[in-house]
């Protein structure tokens, strides 16, 4: 029973020091200011090969009326360092960050500026023509990933661990218990 306990630990400790940031899906949740007082919020997904995996983001207040980006309504793009989606022909959202997409941090600054990398714009499909709709520009913002820590996996672990041998002991205590 022991040597399984240990076991079962040594497993777990090796799958978690093995597992790189890198090698998990990251959720990415996004809070940021436009420079018309407008916001953009919700997460997307980078998956462990560094694609883009699922998204919802909403822009809101300010100068525009705000959109929604979803894979149901957008085209997407993702690289390393940012995010870009369109919904049909009405707009185009535009994040670009300081750190890398594929490593999970606790904050992931948006690149800002008044003309800047990361804005929203509408009525010019894709802001070929910046003249031909509306654009504003991100104030400030930034992405936390929302993964757990390998020290979460860890203690995720030994919890299991625990219960499992706190339900096969009491197991073991009816059985004796019952004469058998």
């Amino acid at each position: 029973m022991f040597r399984k306990i240990v076991s079962a630990l040594a497993f777990c400790a090796l799958a978690v020091a093995a597992a790189p940031a890198s090698a998990q899906d990251i959720k990415w949740l996004v809070t940021g200011t436009f420079n018309d007082g407008g916001s953009v919020d919700g997460y997307f997904n980078i998956n462990q090969y560094g694609y883009l995996d699922g998204y919802d983001l909403t822009t809101s207040g300010g100068a525009m009326p705000g959109l929604g980006y979803t894979p149901a309504n957008s085209y997407f793009a993702n690289g390393t360092f940012y995010f870009d989606a369109q919904p049909g022909y009405q707009g185009d959202l535009h994040l670009e960050f300081l750190g890398d997409l594929g490593i999970a941090s606790a904050n992931n600054q948006m690149i800002g500026g008044n003309p800047g990398p990361s804005y929203e714009c509408q009525g010019s499909y894709s802001c070929f023509d910046l003249q031909g709709g509306t654009t504003r520009f991100i104030a400030s913002g930034s992405a936390v990933a929302a993964t757990p820590e390998p020290a979460v996996w860890a203690m995720l672990c030994l919890g299991f661990l625990g219960l499992g041998t706190a339900v096969r002991l009491g197991a073991r205590k009816t059985v004796a218990s019952a004469g058998v």
